[in-house]
């Protein structure tokens, strides 16, 4: 991860974390499976409405709950957004029961029953077995030496002519992620719009799969970047594949675009420990557009 640095080549399964619960609001309803949250500021996007890495996080969360096993993967299909404050129930239901390995769906509706997002996934009992990483991380500073991140529009707003502000801390996910922007001396897959973040909880609580997936949904930056345009993308599916975790206060966010056609969007997101050790890759996909930086409150200078 920084220079010298080698992977890890023994890690430590994670145990179903209750924190995730509660950083979500996430709290039991009457019936199997049924639970429900509201669209807080730190659960959502800057506009306030409900931020797609809030989405997948929660169906992990309650895949777990419901299964009683950690999550291997989840997908998760953003179909409409809600607002400021509105509560969304959550039904999580086993599909497949295995000895092993549950095949789960997890639905977030409003509460008069319209569908906001789909997930599908699975959670399962690990075991000994194959166990090997065969991807290389990018090498960069380390937390400790990298500055704050500028925020979407880093490097962006002098497209427009226009000095850019601090990007806020207390508005939607910012207010409980915190971001710094390391230099990238050397990454493993060079190309157009390669960039990294590192991310952590505010709180400093340990990273979790649900929180990587939480943190993560931030490949439509990569994509405006590898373009050389200043747009933003909203999320048309997340997907995340787990691996074993280690401790870790920080995550590294290896974003690697790999295409736009049409106005969409495609790109992935491998996430690091501190260590280097791949804790899971992400994908996503999204529809893009194109905005005016001056027209984002904190780009303004007035």
């Amino acid at each position: 991860m920084t220079r010298g640095t080698r992977c890890p080549t023994r890690s430590r399964y994670r145990p179903l974390m209750p924190s995730d619960a509660d950083f979500l609001g996430l709290t039991p309803l009457d019936g199997p499976g049924r639970f429900h949250f509201r669209v807080v500021n730190h659960l959502s996007r800057l506009d306030g409405h409900l931020y797609g890495g809030t989405a997948i996080a929660v169906s992990i969360a309650a895949a777990e709950i419901v299964s009683e096993r950690p999550a291997v993967w989840m997908t998760t299909q953003f179909v409409a957004t809600a607002p400021p404050g509105a509560e969304v129930v959550v039904h999580a239901e086993v599909l497949a029961p295995g000895r092993r390995t549950n095949q789960v769906r997890v639905t977030g509706t409003s509460p008069d029953g319209d569908v906001m997002f789909a997930s599908l996934g699975a959670t399962g009992h690990p075991r000994p077995g194959l166990e090997g990483v065969y991807e290389n991380p990018p090498v960069v500073d380390p937390p400790d030496a990298a500055p704050p991140w500028g925020g979407p529009l880093a490097g962006r707003a002098e497209l427009a002519g226009i000095e850019p502000q601090p990007f806020p801390v207390d508005v939607g996910f910012s207010a409980s992620i915190e971001f710094r922007e390391p230099a990238l001396h050397e990454h493993p897959d060079p190309g157009p719009g390669r960039s990294c973040l590192w991310v952590r909880r505010r709180d400093r609580r340990p990273v979790t799969p649900a929180l990587v997936a939480f943190m993560a949904d931030m490949v439509p930056l990569s994509i405006s970047h590898a373009a050389g345009v200043v747009a933003g993308g909203i999320s048309l599916d997340n997907t995340i594949r787990i691996g074993s975790f280690v401790d870790t206060e920080w995550a590294l966010l290896d974003l690697r675009p790999h295409l736009a056609a049409g106005d969409y969007g495609h790109g992935a997101a491998h996430v690091w420990s501190e260590s280097g050790h791949l804790l899971a890759t992400a994908g996503q996909s999204a529809s893009m557009f194109r905005f005016d930086p001056s027209s984002v409150p904190w780009a303004r200078s007035d």
